[in-house]
């Protein structure tokens, strides 16, 4: 039995980027060996094995042929397999370099340590197109690499061909490999890498669909709502504060085709339209898409609360509506991204994102003296309202 050390351990570990996860090539072994020597098998379709007494997960070197369309449909060789054939499998050069961590020495046979001194993202053979999920994470691994990282001619070509094949992808893998690159410091460049190679429309023709929107005036100089909408995601920290902001002005373009411009985007209807859409191919969580969905409907009234710039009969509504502290985060983190998202932007703003959210406080924990069994329903309303705007006129003054 022989292992090596493989995957993004390897690639992190020559970037130098942290990695806990540790997965090991085994050759020259068997799975009963495997099991003779105390490891325990936890893989479902190919050999892999788990030891108490050693960190990581252990993989027989393995070949496979693809017998399906769907992305399981493969047969799993075992026998007689070299770390070579093993390596070659694999997507990218970058992930397939192998360490054997007794001599110290890396085993490269696909030029993967030569890829990343060059930063280029190049597929280790044809095999790359037997799935086409490979595409999205190419664009994902630019996402968490950065900008100097660029995709080679044969990855390009390939992203033409597995078009179609990408279309027909599950909303639940496409919803993981995109919840990993908006967990990047720089999500945008995983959109921005799918509309390079070609495929944005195919994967997300509702974010595809801002690059058709040009904006240049004093409010907006990014050139389009594609551009404005990836310079604001990569402002945010919170999760889902980052899907709020890219779904934020999905509704233009629609807005656009019925009535020539795009000034209804937030539009009820127009965006049920648009978030039909999303779910259908997007297995997003049902908070990101109520945060989502919320957002794109009021983010112009939040930005308008942080303004002080409407009533505050209509502050004190739109604030109530807001359900939880951790939601009322992510929806102010995103207003402040909306905001800040634009070319040669300065906001002179009447509230901070502290002032808001103590303002939410006080009016979620205060004392509203209502009765249901004495008071009708219209006098509980008005009782309540008429105290919410004494809080918030109570709020502006002090501050």
């Amino acid at each position: 039995m022989k292992k090596y050390l493989v995957g993004g351990a390897v690639r992190d570990m020559i970037l130098r980027r942290a990695n806990n996860d540790k997965d090991y090539v085994v050759v020259n072994s068997s799975v009963e060996e495997m099991l003779s020597l105390g490891f325990k098998s936890v893989g479902k379709s190919f050999p892999v094995f788990v030891h108490a007494d050693m960190k990581g997960e252990y993989a027989l070197a393995r070949t496979e042929k693809k017998s399906g369309k769907k992305h399981f449909d493969f047969e799993c060789f075992t026998k007689d397999v070299s770390l070579e054939e093993d390596l070659r499998r694999r997507d990218l050069t970058i992930n397939a370099i192998a360490y054997d961590e007794n001599s110290e020495a890396f085993i490269d046979p696909f030029g993967g340590l030569d890829d990343i001194e060059d930063r280029v993202l190049r597929p280790v053979s044809a095999a790359f197109k037997e799935d086409a999920l490979r595409i999205l994470r190419a664009a994902r691994f630019r996402a968490e690499l950065g900008e100097g990282w660029r995709f080679d001619a044969i990855l390009k070509g390939y992203a033409e061909e597995l078009k179609e094949e990408l279309g027909e992808i599950s909303r639940e893998r496409i919803y993981k490999e995109s919840k990993k690159a908006m967990q990047s410091k720089k999500p945008s460049l995983y959109f921005k890498s799918l509309l390079e190679l070609g495929v944005l429309e195919t994967v997300f023709p509702w974010i595809y669909e801002l690059t058709k929107i040009e904006h240049d005036n004093e409010y907006h100089k990014e050139g389009s709502v594609f551009n404005h909408t990836m310079m604001a995601v990569d402002l945010c920290a919170d999760e889902n504060a980052k899907w709020a902001v890219l779904f934020h002005d999905v509704g233009k373009y629609r807005a656009f085709l019925e009535d020539g411009n795009f000034y209804r985007h937030y539009d009820a209807k127009i965006l049920q339209s648009v978030f039909n859409d999303v779910q259908s191919s997007l297995s997003l969580s049902r908070e990101e898409l109520e945060v989502s969905k919320f957002f794109a409907l009021n983010h112009h009234n939040l930005q308008n609360i942080f303004k002080n710039s409407m009533r505050a009969s209509k502050i004190a509504t739109l604030l109530s509506k807001i359900k939880s502290k951790k939601r009322l985060n992510s929806l102010l983190e995103a207003t402040l991204a909306d905001l800040d998202g634009r070319i040669g932007a300065k906001n002179e703003l009447f509230f901070t994102k502290e002032q808001v959210a103590e303002l939410w406080g006080q009016l979620k924990e205060a004392d509203y003296g209502v009765d249901s069994e004495t008071m009708s329903v219209e006098a509980i309303k008005s009782r309540i309202m008429h105290k919410q705007i004494q809080i918030v006129r109570n709020f502006i003054q002090i501050k």
